[in-house]
């Protein structure tokens, strides 16, 4: 198998408006539990220590990694590959980068997946471990609708 070349180039937060909102549809389809309110483009906001970063295969963006950045922790908080770029190594090498730049930085890495999400099996071929485990009792299925 031939090495995957895939490049992580930092952008402007709000380029990713419209990408964002596509991720989150993805979401509310594979987990029932994170039922979010689709919002509009232009009411989405960043904190001031996200930072997004495109995902560049082939000179063409497939996806994109959000973090978030705190002083002893990086928190992956958005990771979206195109569909048809999966499962060939590209998210792999985009946890490679992240977790090269953890160590420059002397800080962990953390996220958060829920157990039905296909994901979970590269995180921990990645070397991720479970944690904690994050118990939902589902009462009110309209909770983020307006």
């Amino acid at each position: 198998m031939e090495k995957v070349n895939v490049i992580l180039e930092k952008e402007n937060n709000e380029y990713f408006r419209e990408w964002i909102i596509e991720e989150w549809k993805h979401h509310n389809t594979v987990d029932p539990i994170y039922q979010l309110r689709i919002i509009k483009p232009e009411e989405l906001t960043f904190e001031d220590n996200e930072e997004y970063y495109k995902i560049m295969y082939q000179n063409k963006m497939v996806g994109f990694i959000g973090i978030q950045n705190y002083p002893k922790e990086i928190f992956i908080y958005r990771l979206f590959l195109d569909e048809k770029y999966r499962n060939q190594g590209i998210g792999s090498m985009v946890l490679q980068q992240m977790i090269d730049i953890a160590k420059k930085q002397d800080k962990d890495i953390t996220l958060d997946v829920s157990e039905e999400n296909r994901a979970r099996d590269l995180y921990e071929r990645m070397g991720f471990k479970t944690q904690y485990r994050k118990m939902v009792l589902k009462i009110n299925d309209n909770i983020y609708e307006n």
